[in-house]
């Protein structure tokens, strides 16, 4: 953030600035057309109060230059900052009271996706210290087993690589120069959009290619990247609850119906076998709107699921669907620009 934006903030939020604007949000909603334009007079009363469920991926201090972490301090001063002015329920709770249409003014849920282990050594004693509830979505292929989620290959390619650029990659042949961290943070954006448009196998064939491409051994091993079954057991037992997130994180609408009902069921099944209870919330990989499709959302109902979240920006009100529940990334890592962007989020999202 540059020093006017943040001193800006600053006073914003320490002069009172801060209670105004989440009165406001409380109070009124943008005002959209069916087309999803801005319609005159631009706000209106809010007619009903939703539910913000936040999803964050990994909590450290690595300081990674192609999938950063949260940091850890920051983490503490967003949970501080939430415990404080919010209802922070768990998402079995926020289902419900979507359900009964009990949504009071302030009401969130934490979320986690994937099963990184820093989600054990660095969220969760933040989390038990608050007493704040959570849900972390597990691609069950990737626990306890060694084994690396495809999209953890293609960070560790771009990560390891010391090529100076990426040549003609993806459809349309393009060359992607990686001599500096921001280089090689676009080439990842660019090759991430590119991977998540292809059917499963194609996509596989990719990322063979993307090695041989950026001259990286393919033997990715990172030790402790992903949680362990006792990490998550002992979670379990202080108000953190798992839902399923695939086997494998394939995008959903990219694979067969047969291997959707595998990657589901065999997800579900093995957290249930491990924890002794049933898991009831899916999180589709990637999440986007076109990651799923009403086929796969009925799959989910005939196993039994009671919720599943996307990562489509926006909050949760009485009338949304449960299995097309809305999710938003808090980027910032200053407190203040992160609570006045949660009530920015409720404020636009409509």
């Amino acid at each position: 953030m540059n020093p006017f934006r943040r001193v800006l903030t600053w006073a914003v939020v320490r002069l009172g600035g801060l209670r105004v604007i989440r009165v406001i949000a409380n109070v009124f909603e943008l005002k959209t057309g069916k087309n999803g334009h801005l319609g005159f007079p631009f706000i209106k009363r809010r007619r009903r109060h939703g539910v913000q469920i936040l999803v964050y991926h990994r909590v450290n201090d690595e300081k990674d230059l192609i999938f950063p972490g949260i940091p850890t301090k920051a983490f503490a001063e967003q949970m501080e900052y939430v415990a404080e002015h919010y209802t922070v329920c768990s998402l079995s709770e926020t289902v419900q009271r979507i359900q009964s249409e009990d949504l009071p003014a302030e009401l969130l849920t934490i979320t986690f996706d994937d099963g990184y282990r820093d989600n054990y050594e660095n969220a969760f004693p933040i989390l038990t210290r608050l007493g704040l509830p959570a849900t972390i979505f597990l691609a069950t292929d990737a626990i306890d087993s060694g084994r690396t989620l495809w999209h953890d290959r293609v960070f560790h390619a771009l990560r390891e690589s010391r090529a100076s650029a990426l040549e003609k990659f993806g459809d349309k042949g393009q060359t992607y120069p990686l001599n500096t961290p921001a280089e090689r943070r676009h080439a990842l954006a660019q090759v991430l959009k590119f991977l998540w448009s292809l059917e499963d196998r194609d996509k596989c064939l990719w990322i063979e290619r993307l090695f041989q491409e950026l001259r990286v051994g393919d033997s990715v091993s990172r030790e402790g990247l992903m949680l362990s079954w006792d990490d998550i057991r002992a979670m379990s037992e202080h108000r953190i609850s798992f839902g399923a997130h695939t086997v494998t994180h394939p995008i959903l609408s990219k694979i067969p119906p047969r291997r959707v009902r595998q990657e589901i069921l065999e997800s579900k099944e093995i957290i249930e076998a491990n924890l002794k209870t049933q898991v009831k919330h899916f999180a589709y990989p990637v999440g986007r709107r076109e990651d799923f499709t009403d086929a796969v959302k009925k799959q989910l109902r005939d196993a039994a699921f009671d919720c599943a979240v996307t990562t489509i920006f926006g909050s949760n009100d009485s009338q949304q669907d449960l299995f097309e529940l809305r999710r938003a990334t808090p980027w910032d890592e200053d407190v203040d620009s992160f609570a006045l962007r949660l009530s920015y989020f409720k404020f636009v999202s409509c």
